[in-house]
C-alpha cells in the first residue's frame, strides 16, 4: 500500500538568518498510510503542532517535502491550495473558531459555501451530520448558547461536510472536562472506523492515545520513536501506570514518578505549570533538592523562576509530597524484602488501614485483601480495580466512603509504580 502522507527531511525554522532563529522542527521523516490513526505525542513546544499544520498546507517547510496524496504542498497554486483545504484535509482545533454571529447550521455549512451544490443538498448533508453527533436540535442556536463539548462537535461536523480525505485534530478535546472529552474522541474514533477515515491527532496527554494505531513520540522538534499501539479491549489488563509508561518512553523513573506523585496532590493548575512543577518534584524525589528547596520554588515568583503559590499553599503541598513520596518508598522497601505475595500484600493492606484510619470488620479486611491479591497478580485492571473497591458491600466492594476509597487507589498506583521499579532495579 503506498502511504498517503510522505514527509521528507522537513525542517520548519522561524526567523532565518536572524538572532532569534528557532527551529521548530528537525529532519522529519514519515509516512501515515490510508485509513491509519496516528498520534502526533509529546510535551507542549515539541513542535507537534507544527507538523500538523505543515501537513495541512497552513506551514510551509523551510527545507524538505510534504507530500498528501501525491501532491507536494510547497508547489501548490493558490487555487489549488483552497482545494486542498477543502477536499484533502479537514481542520478541528483546540478553540474551535466557530463564526459566532452565524447560528450552527450555517457553521457546518459554512466549507460549501463556495460549491456549486445545491442549496437543498447543502442543508440535507449538514442536518446530516449534525444528527450524527446529536447537536441537530442546535441549529438555530448561536456558538454562544452551546457547552464547549457541544461547540467541538460542531466543528468536527464542519471539517466534514465536504468529505475531506483526512481528518486533522489539533488538541481537539483540550478545553474540555473529562465526560466531553470522552464523548468527543470516541466520536473521532467513530469517523475512523465506520469511513476508514485517516486520522491526525495532537495531544500532550497520555489518555488521548487509547485509540491510535501509530503514535509518533516527538521532543524538541524531533520524533523520537514510532509505536504501534494495541487498541483497548474489555479484556485489557494494562494498568493506567503501564499506559504512563509506555506514553513517555523518554523520561526517567523518578520523572514519571513525580507525574503520579503531583497527580495526588494538585490538579487545578495549568499544563504548562504542572509539567515544570514535575520537574521539580523529580529533582526531589531524586535527591538533588531538599524538601525547603522544593517548598521555595513553589512560593518563588515566576520571574525569579518559581510558580508564585501562596506561601501556605507552598507549603502544603511541598510538605504533601515529600509525606507521600516518604511513605511510599518506605512501604515499597518493605515489600522488596518479601518475595511471598500473601506477605506483600498483607503489609500494603496492613499500611494502608493505618495509615487511613480504617474500621474493617473482619469480612471486609479479607475482601480487601482479595482484592489486592488479585490487583497485584493483575488479574484486575486498574479500572476494574478501582471499580470494584469503590463499590458498596452488597455489591462485592468494600463500603467506604469515596472519597477515601478513590485515595486509596491513588495510593495503591504509587505502590506498584515504585514496586515495580524496584524490582526491575534487583
Amino acid at each position: 500500500m503506498k502511504p498517503l502522507i510522505e514527509i521528507k527531511n522537513l525542517n520548519v525554522i522561524y526567523n532565518l538568518g536572524k538572532v532569534n532563529e528557532f527551529t521548530a522542527l528537525k529532519n522529519i521523516n514519515l509516512e501515515i498510510f490510508p485509513g491509519e490513526y496516528v498520534t502526533f505525542f509529546g510535551p507542549s513546544g515539541c513542535g507537534k503542532s507544527t507538523l500538523l499544520y505543515t501537513i495541512a498546507g497552513l506551514e510551509f517547510p523551510t527545507t524538505g517535502d510534504v507530500v498528501v496524496n501525491q501532491q507536494n504542498t510547497r508547489s501548490l497554486s493558490r487555487q489549488q491550495l483552497v482545494d486542498y483545504h477543502r477536499f484533502t484535509v479537514g481542520m478541528v482545533f483546540q478553540a474551535y473558531y466557530l463564526i459566532p454571529h452565524l447560528n450552527i447550521l450555517n457553521n457546518v455549512m459554512l466549507p460549501e459555501i463556495f460549491s456549486k451544490t445545491d442549496l437543498t443538498q447543502r442543508v440535507t448533508k449538514a442536518k446530516e451530520l449534525m444528527t450524527r453527533f446529536g447537536i441537530d436540535s442546535l441549529a438555530k442556536r448561536r456558538p454562544s448558547q452551546l457547552s464547549g463539548g457541544q461547540q467541538q462537535r460542531v466543528a468536527i461536523a464542519r471539517a466534514l461536510v465536504n468529505n475531506p480525505l483526512i481528518l486533522l485534530a489539533d488538541e481537539p478535546v483540550g478545553n474540555l472536562d473529562s465526560k466531553n472529552s470522552e464523548i468527543v474522541l470516541k466520536l473521532i474514533d467513530d469517523i475512523h472506523q465506520k469511513e476508514k477515515k485517516t486520522i491526525i491527532h495532537v495531544s500532550h496527554n497520555p489518555k488521548d492515545l487509547q485509540f491510535s494505531d501509530r503514535i509518533f513520540y516527538m521532543k524538541d522538534g524531533q520524533i523520537e520513536s514510532v509505536v504501534q499501539n494495541k487498541r483497548p479491549t474489555t479484556q485489557s489488563t494494562n494498568s493506567d501506570t503501564d499506559a504512563l509508561l509506555k506514553a513517555y518512553p523518554y523520561l526517567d523513573k523518578s520523572e514519571i514518578e513525580a507525574k503520579l506523585v503531583l497527580n495526588q496532590v494538585i490538579s487545578e493548575y495549568s499544563i504548562d505549570t504542572q509539567q515544570e512543577m514535575e520537574k521539580s518534584i523529580a529533582k526531589f524525589i531524586q535527591g538533588k533538592i531538599s524538601q525547603k528547596q522544593l517548598i521555595n520554588l513553589f512560593d518563588k515568583p515566576v520571574e525569579d523562576g518559581g510558580f508564585n503559590l501562596y506561601s501556605q499553599t507552598a507549603h502544603q503541598i511541598g510538605q504533601k509530597v515529600s509525606q507521600i513520596v516518604k511513605n511510599i518508598n518506605i512501604i515499597s522497601q518493605d515489600i522488596k524484602t518479601e518475595t511471598d505475595l500473601d506477605k506483600r500484600v498483607k503489609l500494603i493492606k496492613s499500611y494502608l488501614i493505618e495509615k487511613y484510619q480504617l474500621n474493617l470488620t473482619y469480612q471486609q479486611v479479607q475482601r480487601f485483601e482479595e482484592l489486592l491479591h488479585d490487583r497485584f497478580e493483575f488479574k484486575l485492571p486498574e479500572a476494574r480495580f478501582n471499580q470494584k473497591m469503590d463499590k458498596s458491600w452488597t455489591d462485592g466492594g468494600l463500603g467506604l466512603n469515596h472519597r477515601t476509597v478513590k485515595k486509596i487507589c491513588r495510593e495503591i498506583k504509587l505502590i506498584m509504580f515504585n514496586k515495580k521499579f524496584k524490582d526491575n532495579e534487583s
